[in-house]
This record gives C-alpha cells, sequence and structure tokens, in this order.
C-alpha cells in the first residue's frame, strides 16, 4: 500500500470503466463490488462501502469518488441513493487525501429531486471536510459504455423496452419535447483528469448546449433498431409539461461546454 496514491472509488460505473484508461495503474487502486473487465487483479480490490472498511491507506494524494447506486427506478423507490452521504462520510474519517474529486450530478438544479437532495448534502459536507483541494463535478447528460447494470435514463430505456424486453410499442414518462445536450463520457474523463493535476479547488457544470428532443433521440434509435431488427416500433409519452435539463439553465455555477454534436454521440452510443 505504500505506492498507492489515488484511489478510485466506484470503478465499475460508467465514468469509473472510461477512467481506468487514463489513470496510471501502478500508483492506483481501484475500488468496486464488481471488479471491470478491462483491469487487472492486481490493481483492483473488492469493497462493499456499506460494510466496514478495511486494507486501504489512511492517507493518499487523490481520491475520485464516483460511487453512487445505479440510476434505476427502484433504487429511487427504497431511497438507496441517501447511502451516498453515509459512504462519503466514512471515506473522510478513514481516508485523508490532498485533493478529492466528486461526482455530483446535474439533478442538483431540480427541485425536490430525490438524487439531487443527497448530492447537495454530499456537497456541503465535503466542503467543511477541510480537502485542501476539492473538485466538485456536475455532469449533465454524459454518454457512454455500461460494462454492468445499464440506467433508466430515456436513452437507455430505449433499450431496454425495445432490445431487452422486445416491445414493439411503449408509452413513457416524460414529454416528446423534453430537452437534453449529450457528452461523451470519453471527453468529460479527459477533463476530469487533467484537473485533477492542479492544485484547485472548484466547482463546474459540464454539460452541451447543443440540445436534442427526446423524439429526435427516438428517431436515431428507430432508425438504427430497423436496420438491424427489420422492425417498426413506436412511441407516445405520459406527459404534456416538456422538461428541460441543460446547461443552458444552469448559469450561477461555472460551466465547461463540451459543445459535440448530441446526434452523434447518441448514434455512437447505440
Amino acid at each position: 500500500m505504500n505506492n498507492i496514491n489515488t484511489l478510485v472509488f466506484g470503478c465499475s460505473g460508467l465514468i469509473g470503466i472510461e477512467l481506468i484508461k487514463s489513470i496510471k495503474k501502478n500508483e492506483s487502486l481501484f475500488l468496486s463490488r464488481k471488479k471491470p473487465r478491462n483491469l487487472s487483479s492486481k490493481y483492483w480490490k473488492k469493497i462493499n462501502l456499506n460494510s466496514k472498511i478495511k486494507g486501504l491507506p489512511n492517507r493518499v494524494e487523490k481520491i475520485f469518488f464516483l460511487a453512487s447506486p445505479y440510476y434505476i427506478k427502484n433504487n429511487i423507490k427504497k431511497k438507496n441513493f441517501k447511502k451516498e452521504f453515509i459512504w462519503i462520510n466514512k471515506i473522510c474519517k478513514k481516508i485523508k487525501a490532498k485533493t478529492f474529486i466528486y461526482l455530483s450530478s446535474s439533478s442538483v438544479y431540480l427541485k425536490k429531486h430525490p438524487i439531487g437532495e443527497v448530492k447537495i448534502k454530499c456537497e456541503i459536507f465535503l466542503k467543511k471536510s477541510k480537502i485542501k483541494n476539492l473538485q466538485i463535478w456536475r455532469p449533465f447528460n454524459i454518454i457512454g459504455f455500461f460494462e454492468n447494470k445499464i440506467s433508466d435514463h430515456f436513452h437507455n430505456l430505449l433499450i431496454k423496452k425495445f432490445i431487452i424486453n422486445k416491445k414493439s410499442a411503449y408509452t413513457f414518462s416524460g414529454n416528446e419535447f423534453d430537452i437534453r445536450g449529450y457528452s461523451s463520457v470519453k471527453k468529460f474523463c479527459k477533463k476530469v483528469i487533467s484537473n485533477s493535476k492542479t492544485n484547485k479547488s472548484f466547482m463546474l457544470n459540464y454539460g452541451n448546449s447543443n440540445t436534442i428532443t427526446s423524439s429526435q433521440m427516438f428517431e436515431i434509435f428507430k432508425k438504427i433498431y430497423k436496420k438491424k431488427y427489420n422492425k417498426n416500433i413506436d412511441i407516445a409519452f405520459k406527459s404534456k409539461k416538456k422538461n428541460i435539463n441543460t446547461i443552458n439553465t444552469s448559469k450561477k455555477t461555472k460551466t465547461i461546454n463540451s459543445n459535440e454534436d448530441s446526434k452523434k454521440v447518441l448514434i455512437n452510443y447505440f
């Protein structure tokens, strides 16, 4: 453990899988409940943050905290996201780090959002923890490869309902004119890593001002689905009120704009 200067909690998720490709492995320890397929066992340690933490260094240079319950309806229903605050508390009491990189969420900007409320609570706690370099990221709609479960975000619900569950039609929550801007996980992680090398504290939004509607996303998916399976699919929406969650709606916090083409990001993903 003497040569370990970086700990990555939650390395098996969307962001963690991408970070693994760029972080120096001989100086790092990657932690999660499931081992990522592209990571050697000698750089990985199984950890359950709901249990007592053992076998980790008491002091490191950096902590990347990416751990969070999967964004699925069942976790929201059971209020499992409240665990994240307990995990953060536990890590900060056990391990001291010069730089702490925390993955928050754009859901902090939504009123009474169950995830956003927990993320804000975690941010406030970290700010009071006297960490020298505290870097908080609030990403909007990051797209990339999921190795384990896929989330219940709309782009993944299309995959779940039509490919996994083999439905031909489905009515979704939300509105056909809901607006999002999508960014690639690869580009986002490059920013996270480059900023982690600076001796700075900050809070940053990260997103894309080049937006797309839910109906436009479905048309992209539908075209790819038709080409692959030669079947037609159809959707409807329950809500009459559109929802906008983009970096354009948040102006109080400094923002990094990926300026990617949302359509191309989604095509590459699907």
